[in-house]
C-alpha cells in the first residue's frame, strides 16, 4: 500500500510539474501580450496626434487655396476688363510717350552689350 501511495504522490509531483509550466508560459504569454497591448497605444496615440497635424495642415491649404482661387477670379475678371476696353490701356498720352522712351533706352543698351 505504501508504494502505491508513492507512486500516486509522484504522478502528482509530475502533473504538477507539467501544471506549473504551463501556468509559465501562459503567465509569459499574458506578460507579452499586455507589453503588445501597451505599445500598440502608444503607436495609436502618436498616430492620433499625426492626424490632428494633417488636419490641421489640410485646413490651411485649402484656405490658401480659396483665396488664390479668388485672387485668380479677380485677375481674370481685371483681364476681362482691359481687353474690352477697345485696346485703351489707361495711359495717357504722355506716360506713353514716356514708356516708348524707356523701351528704346533698354533696347539701345540691349544692343550695345550684343
Amino acid at each position: 500500500m505504501n508504494q502505491r501511495t508513492s507512486e500516486a504522490e509522484l504522478t502528482v509531483i509530475k502533473d504538477g510539474g507539467v501544471l506549473d509550466e504551463y501556468m509559465k508560459g501562459l503567465w509569459d504569454r499574458v506578460q507579452a501580450a499586455g507589453e503588445l497591448i501597451t505599445e500598440l497605444r502608444s503607436v495609436k496615440k502618436e498616430l492620433s496626434e499625426r492626424v490632428e497635424s494633417l488636419q490641421s495642415e489640410l485646413i490651411t491649404l485649402r484656405t490658401e487655396f480659396q483665396q488664390r482661387e479668388q485672387d485668380l477670379k479677380r485677375l481674370r475678371a481685371e483681364r476681362a476688363q482691359i481687353l474690352s476696353s477697345d485696346g485703351k490701356t489707361g495711359f495717357t498720352e504722355e506716360e506713353r510717350e514716356t514708356l516708348r522712351a524707356r523701351i528704346h533706352e533698354l533696347i539701345s543698351k540691349i544692343n550695345s552689350h550684343l
